[in-house]
């Protein structure tokens, strides 16, 4: 009932559908290595869309944990400024 065996007919018919499709062409080293870089950069920019809000997020996050930028962090900011701006000197 659950298992039933296909027909002669059936198989006949399957094979016949497979046989008349034409048949694919392979890709050449150029294609398949463009297509993986497509993939890789699609998956990069979806990565990149999904981790970058989640950091900016979890750093809103660690600031409001601690209460703010500490006053220290600010001047110390300020100083690498300054450092960069007079030519590293």
């Amino acid at each position: 009932m659950f298992f039933r065996r296909k027909t002669d007919d059936a198989a006949v018919q399957t094979l016949g559908e497979v046989a008349a499709q034409p048949a694919k062409q392979k890709l050449g080293w150029f294609e398949k290595r463009d297509r993986r870089r497509r993939r890789r950069i699609m998956f990069e920019e979806i990565l990149g869309w999904i981790l970058v809000p989640a950091f900016i997020y979890l750093i809103y996050l660690g600031v409001r944990a601690i209460g703010g930028v500490p006053k220290e962090l600010i001047d110390f900011g300020n100083e690498l400024i300054g450092i960069i701006m007079k030519g590293g000197s």
